[in-house]
């Protein structure tokens, strides 16, 4: 669960002038895009947005039912993750709706969104269950799976099988990189067979049960993801589900959606070639940019445009099927440890930026039928989105060190997400945070330049 000196005076020029004229720079790279309202498609399926919740295994890092549920049924996000644990996982003979663990069903009548349940986590107390790597451990995390998704068949959840098995099958030692040797319980060669099994024993108990495969964790190069789908774990399930970290790499530039954005390209390039030239679908079940100040600083603002670009990004790319920010709020108040300062609220639910570019970004993707991508630059991204009247197009750089500017060859009304009220321009500076331009005519011409 897992740059800006000079880049610092273009964003405080660029933010004074955003919806205004453009200052005097002096000439990037430019490109003209002609946009055409009716040249964006109809996306099949809508994209779903979620978070991250902890009510299912112990410690709850500091969740409050009564105060997250409201925040979840408010409508901001479709679907909530948590896990449903093996060994702590009960429900009664006759197969009823499960009541253990008490906290995560207690949490899951307070609202109506759609679940996302992890089935997971070691069992000591079944032969071979901890972690389940023989047929017999494999055959009780099977009846195990079968057994929940019967006592939560009416909520209509979305069933992930165990959650980044690559780097928790087991603890303390050094991150796997690659397949691995089945010799290491959390290589490849160890969960495809788990997660084949579960997902056959799933699909008997509950015929169209939405089921995840996956739940990566850090992947370097998608070694262990290629390899267990070389394995066939894919047969039968209904997507491939990743986690999206990069908060602590080397170079700056890389803690940014666009690394994120670029390296799930990568992946779906190799879907893609195993299925016969057709797309596969894939969930990101965890993604975010914690906002403590060490080990590696990433400020509210810089998390917050992250988030919204990836969902943007998201909608606009018809195999990514859902996105779950990680997570609902902060753990506790540390602002040195990282996995503390995932939230989109802080410790005690008030909403950090994060919170309004997750909701205003769902709010744009719920409000369209649809929208495209183009990219006329490696970090500037234009998403139009499909609108009744006109044109909608939503323009952001990979980060604040990169600024750009759009040239609209019609006025336009112009609003940056989080910011200010929409204003009559014709032109715009884009940096990270997205920026969502309305032009009230069929067609438009649109120069995109980066700024030196």
């Amino acid at each position: 669960m897992f740059a800006r000196s000079l880049g610092r005076i273009l964003l405080a020029v660029a933010f004074v002038c955003c919806l205004g004229e453009l200052p005097l720079v002096a000439a990037g790279p430019s490109k003209t895009l002609v946009f055409d309202s009716k040249s964006v498609p109809v996306r099949s399926d809508p994209l779903i947005v979620g978070v991250g919740v902890h009510f299912g295994i112990g410690g709850e890092h500091g969740y409050a039912a009564g105060r997250a549920a409201p925040l979840i049924a408010a409508g901001h996000f479709d679907s909530y993750r948590d896990d449903l644990g093996w060994s702590v996982f009960w429900a009664p003979p006759s197969g009823g709706p499960g009541r253990q663990p008490a906290k995560l069903f207690d949490f899951i009548d307070m609202t109506k969104a759609r679940p996302m349940l992890v089935l997971g986590h070691p069992n000591p107390s079944v032969p071979d269950g901890d972690p389940p790597l023989t047929d017999t451990g494999r055959k009780a995390f099977a009846d195990f799976s079968a057994k929940a998704a019967t006592a939560t068949r009416n909520l209509h959840p979305i069933y992930e099988i165990w959650n980044e098995w690559n780097m928790n099958a087991v603890r303390g030692r050094p991150w796997l990189t690659g397949p691995g040797e089945p010799s290491d319980p959390r290589a490849a060669a160890n969960y495809a067979p788990l997660a084949k099994a579960s997902v056959k024993a799933i699909s008997r108990a509950v015929p169209g049960a939405t089921i995840l495969v996956g739940a990566v964790g850090v992947d370097p190069g998608w070694k262990w993801t290629q390899a267990i789908v070389d394995m066939g774990v894919l047969d039968g399930a209904s997507g491939l589900s990743v986690h999206m970290y990069n908060q602590c790499e080397r170079n700056v530039a890389d803690r940014t959606a666009r690394e994120a954005i670029d390296r799930l390209d990568d992946l779906q390039k190799f879907l893609t070639a195993k299925h016969a030239g057709q797309a596969y679908p894939v969930y990101i079940t965890e993604v975010g940019w914690p906002t403590a100040q060490k080990p590696c600083a990433i400020t509210r603002e810089a998390s917050a445009a992250n988030l919204a670009q990836f969902i943007l990004w998201s909608s606009a790319t018809p195999w990514l099927k859902g996105v779950w920010a990680y997570e609902l709020k902060d753990q506790k108040e540390n602002p040195n440890d990282l996995e503390s300062n995932f939230g989109l609220y802080d410790v005690n639910y008030q909403p950090k930026l994060g919170a309004c570019a997750v909701i205003e970004a769902g709010k744009l993707v719920k409000g369209t039928s649809g929208m495209t991508l183009h990219r006329p630059f490696g970090d500037l991204f234009i998403v139009q989105a499909q609108r009744s009247n006109g044109i909608r197009l939503i323009a952001w750089t990979s980060r604040d060190a990169v600024q750009a500017s759009l040239t609209i060859g019609a006025n336009a009304r112009i609003s940056r997400l989080c910011s200010e009220e929409a204003v009559a321009t014709s032109s715009a500076a884009i940096g990270a945070m997205p920026v969502v331009i309305d032009i009230d005519t069929p067609k438009a011409s649109v120069q995109a330049q980066l700024l030196p």
